[in-house]
């Protein structure tokens, strides 16, 4: 499960690193933020089909 909080400090760390001009990291960051996404839509659209 993707908490709002991993999402949260992705973004930040990409800022960070950008900042400091390190491309490389925030690309590779940029990567693992757009997983995270992926998962959160996916558990989000999983929890809304499932009516009791």
């Amino acid at each position: 499960m993707v908490s709002q909080d991993i999402i949260a400090q992705l973004r930040q760390d990409i800022t960070t690193a950008g900042d400091a001009g390190d491309e490389a990291t925030a690309q590779r960051l940029r990567d693992e933020l757009s997983e995270a996404q992926a998962q959160s839509d996916e558990q989000s659209s999983d929890s809304g089909n499932r009516e009791g």
